[in-house]
């Protein structure tokens, strides 16, 4: 039997069901766009916009099993950030990108810069109460990386395997 994805659609009537799309379906419509898809949203860049940068996350990729792992890594992207680069000042943003194919999920989160270079390879310690989250990023993903600096601002970005 192939393997079907709930998809939540908005009801319409209260007795309506979750539709049910098969997982060939799904695949089917990713690899119609060369390159897989791509979505973007612009955030405040202030804490209180996390969870919704979770939401948004997590809706996008409501079929996927990998979606508690990429939630997790917008949540510890986007919370550096806000912490520690410029867009946890006034008027900073930041942008969560999502980009899927039927083989990965790339996460990224553009940050205002000014924060300095992201450094996935500092020991932390497992008790610590800060400072944990890049190393959470890299122990997730499959791959992770960077680009731009401080005067243009940074995307950290995070690279999920899906298995198949």
């Amino acid at each position: 039997m192939p393997e079907t994805t709930v998809v939540f659609v908005p009801k319409q009537r209260e007795r309506e069901q979750p539709t049910t799309v098969q997982r060939e379906l799904i695949d089917a419509m990713i690899d119609l766009h060369p390159g897989g898809l791509t979505w973007r949203r612009t955030f405040p860049g202030a804490p209180d916009q996390i969870p919704h940068a979770r939401h948004f996350t997590r809706y996008l990729l409501v079929d996927s099993p990998c979606q508690d792992d990429a939630e997790l890594i917008v949540a510890e992207l986007a919370t550096n950030a806000v912490l520690h680069t410029g867009s946890g000042r006034s008027n900073g943003t930041f942008i969560v990108e999502i980009s899927r194919t039927t083989t990965t999920i790339t996460v990224a989160v553009y940050d205002c810069g000014w924060g300095g270079i992201p450094r996935f390879d500092l020991p932390c310690r497992t008790s610590a109460k800060r400072g944990r989250g890049l190393a959470i990023v890299a122990a997730v993903a499959d791959q992770i990386g960077y680009e731009g600096n401080d005067e243009v601002g940074h995307k950290i970005w995070a690279r999920i395997k899906i298995a198949t």
